[in-house]
C-alpha cells in the first residue's frame, strides 16, 4: 500500500472515531447522576427534567442547567403513552406545586412505559424528549 493509500484509511478511519463518538453524544442522556426521584432524566430544551410513573401517576420534575429546582407554574406538558395493545394515548401533565407537573393515566401500560414527553414553557413549546422507563405499577 502506498504513503497515499494509507492516508487514505487513516482519514476514513479518523472521520468514522469522529461520526461514532458524536453519535454516542446525541444518543446518551448526558447526565452523570442519578434522577434524584426514581424516574428517567432527559434535556428538554433549556430545562432537565425527570419523569417518574407510580401507579396511574405521571410526574414530570423540572431543573435548570444547574440543576435548581424550576417553578412548574406556567408550564405545560403532554406525555403521549404507548398504551396496552400499541395504542397511543395522550396524559395532560399540569402544574402540581414546586417543580412539578403532574398528570394520571386512564388506561394499562404493558411492559416498559415509553412515551414521548412534549413540554410547554411560558414563553411557548421548550421542546421533546422520549422516555422508557419501568413503572412502578
Amino acid at each position: 500500500m502506498g504513503l497515499s493509500s494509507r492516508r487514505r484509511v487513516i482519514g476514513w478511519i479518523g472521520a468514522a472515531g469522529v461520526l461514532v463518538s458524536t453519535g454516542a453524544a446525541v444518543a446518551g442522556t448526558g447526565h452523570s447522576h442519578a434522577a434524584p426521584n426514581g424516574g428517567q432524566i432527559r434535556d428538554i430544551g433549556a430545562y432537565e427534567v425527570e419523569l417518574v410513573a407510580k401507579g396511574a401517576d405521571l410526574v414530570l420534575y423540572l431543573v435548570d442547567a444547574q440543576e435548581k429546582k424550576v417553578d412548574a407554574a406556567g408550564f405545560s406538558a403532554k406525555a403521549v403513552v404507548l398504551a396496552k395493545g400499541n395504542e397511543q394515548k395522550t396524559v395532560a401533565l399540569a402544574p402540581a406545586g414546586d417543580n412539578r407537573l403532574s398528570g394520571r393515566m386512564d388506561f394499562t401500560v404493558e411492559g416498559k412505559l415509553r412515551a414521548t414527553v412534549t413540554l410547554t414553557a411560558p414563553s411557548g413549546e421548550a421542546g421533546k424528549g422520549r422516555f422508557s422507563l419501568d413503572a412502578a405499577r
